[in-house]
């Protein structure tokens, strides 16, 4: 067991290395939603003005909309990053080498995953104090209620991330569904548009999506003031995404199966 951390803290060691040489796609990812929010917050506001859409007490600015529906929507970008992980091992031959050590798949797996995590957790961290600084957003909640929102959300998408990993053959096809899939969850979970504004189509499948109870559970906390037991149901919905990816990407998962990436 000690040795299998040792070895765990070397891999997490080792891919934070090869992150930290190119961050340029996770500072678009953050500084992106930033950017749309300071064009979207006059238009978040008049739609949830005249559709009486008020996610708490107090005037309603629409940042209580723009930064935590962009934020889990540009959150949802790093699911292909999440892949192109385990990809990149493959492009360069060094999967199977990694899979030679002492460590067992499971362990390596979950090594590899650590650093898209914590790359999540910051941009989450990032998006909602640069909301409350540059946008006024309000925090009425419990800071341990919206920790465990994104810590849960984050580990749901790098859980989605090794599922995409492990269900398809080649980078291109990976990378094309889970920017695809971004969008269909981030427009049906209430990220780009108010829940309470959905289409009526496609307000019954709004559930079905991870994205939706981030942003439900979101809002409650940052605007709603709900504690720990406040978005009990989200955090359980949330979790139970999370494993039933984890599991599926267990079963799915053919660690000899040759992958191809861009190389």
């Amino acid at each position: 067991m000690r040795r299998d951390l040792a070895t765990a803290g070397l891999l997490v060691a080792h891919e934070w290395r090869l992150q930290r040489r190119d961050l340029v796609p996770q500072l678009i990812l953050t500084v992106m939603p930033l950017v749309l929010m300071a064009f979207l917050l006059p238009t978040y506001r008049d739609a949830m003005t005249l559709a009486g859409s008020a996610p708490g007490p107090g005037p309603i600015t629409g940042a209580e909309q723009a930064v935590p529906g962009l934020a889990v929507m540009f959150s949802m970008f790093l699911v292909a990053h999440v892949g192109m992980v385990f990809f990149r091992d493959h492009g360069w031959n060094t999967w199977n080498r990694l899979r030679a050590t002492a460590v067992g798949v499971p362990v390596l797996v979950l090594s590899k995953a650590a650093v898209p995590l914590g790359l999540l957790v910051a941009q989450f961290a990032i998006l909602l104090t640069a909301g409350r600084v540059l946008f006024g957003l309000r925090m009425r909640g419990s800071l341990v209620a919206l920790a465990l929102v994104v810590g849960i959300f984050a580990a749901c998408l790098v859980a989605l991330g090794v599922l995409g990993f492990a269900a398809c053959r080649t980078v291109v096809q990976m990378t094309s569904a889970a920017n695809v899939l971004a969008l269909v969850m981030a427009g049906l979970g209430g990220a780009l548009v108010p829940r309470d504004l959905l289409p009526a189509w496609a307000a019954p499948f709004a559930p079905a999506t991870p994205s939706y109870w981030a942003v439900r559970g979101l809002q409650e906390v940052i605007s709603g003031g709900a504690g720990v037991a406040g978005v009990a149901t989200e955090l359980a919905v949330l979790a139970a995404f999370a494993t039933v990816f984890a599991l599926l990407a267990l079963v799915m998962l053919k660690p000899d199966q040759r992958k191809v990436s861009w190389s």
